[in-house]
Order: C-alpha cells, then structure tokens, then sequence
C-alpha cells in the first residue's frame, strides 16, 4: 500500500521537529568556537575529501557558501588546499591534524550527548532508527538528483496507478 498523504505530513513534521531539537542540542552544547554548519563542513571534507564543488553538492550548499566556510576552517588551521594532480587549476580540500582533532571532539561530544539522552532505548531500537532514516535520505537524495521531468512521470505514474484501483 502506498503512503499515505497524513502520513507523509506526519513524517515531515517529525523530520523537522528532529533537525529543530538536534540544532537547538549542538548550538547549546557546541564543543568550543565550531557551529553545526562548520562541523558539517569538516565531516564532508573528512568523509570524501575533494573538490568544493563536489562537497557543495554532498552538502545541498552553494559553491559560495561552501567557500566563505572553507576559508574560515582553513584560517583556523582545520583545512588544507592542495593541487589536484588531474587538473591544475583545481584544489582539493582535506582535514589538518588539527581539523582531524576537532572533528573527532565534537562528534565525541554528540556522542556523549545522545548516548546520555538514549539511556532508556535498546539497541536494536537505535539501529531501526538509524536504518530508517538512512533509508529515509538516500530515497530523498535520489529523487532530488532525477530531472524535474522523470519527478513528474514518477508523480503522474503513482497518480495513474492509484485512479485504477
């Protein structure tokens, strides 16, 4: 059975109570003088390295967005530009030693956190959670890479199919 249009409504309110509560929790709690978006940044660098403009896209951000914040993590020691050996006139980006440390800090320090605020959960629970929305992402991710015109086929198809019931 397809979802539901309420359960989609559901979802999203969930979805953004969740991104509320976790921005309101790291700007409260924030390990020293990094913000969320800052973090964010360092994992992507750390995660898959590599040009701003492929990390601009993992992170849903514009290249100028990203850049202003690459400059600062790079000001602070955090970041590291170097030559990409395949084209020249590119820069890769990579964690310092430093921004390595930091990262590790502030995920410690979530990790603290939730693992605090989950004490009442089991584990099993905390990992069909986390499948979901995983899951969740990367379906969400996907449609958002289609052509707005296969988006609307995909839309058209669903609406065609529930018509024949």
């Amino acid at each position: 059975m397809p979802v539901e249009s309420q359960t989609a409504r559901d979802l999203i309110h969930s979805v953004f109570d969740l991104q509320r509560v976790l921005r309101c929790l790291v700007q409260e709690r924030r390990s020293g003088d990094l913000g969320a978006a800052e973090a964010g940044v360092l994992r992507v660098i750390g995660e898959f390295g590599g040009r701003a403009v492929d990390l601009a896209e993992k992170l849903n951000v514009t290249a100028p967005v990203l850049s202003r914040q690459i400059n600062e993590l790079q000001e602070r020691g955090l970041v590291a530009r170097r030559p990409d050996p395949e084209d020249r006139r590119a820069q890769l980006l990579e964690l310092t030693e430093s921004g390595r440390a930091k990262l590790a800090e502030v995920e410690d320090a979530r990790i603290a956190v939730l693992l605090e605020m989950l004490a009442g959960w089991e584990q099993s629970d905390a990992a069909s959670c986390t499948d979901s929305i995983r899951r969740l992402t990367d379906t969400i991710r996907q449609a958002a890479h289609k052509p707005a015109v296969a988006l609307a086929t995909d839309h058209e198809q669903k609406e065609n199919a529930l018509a024949a019931r």
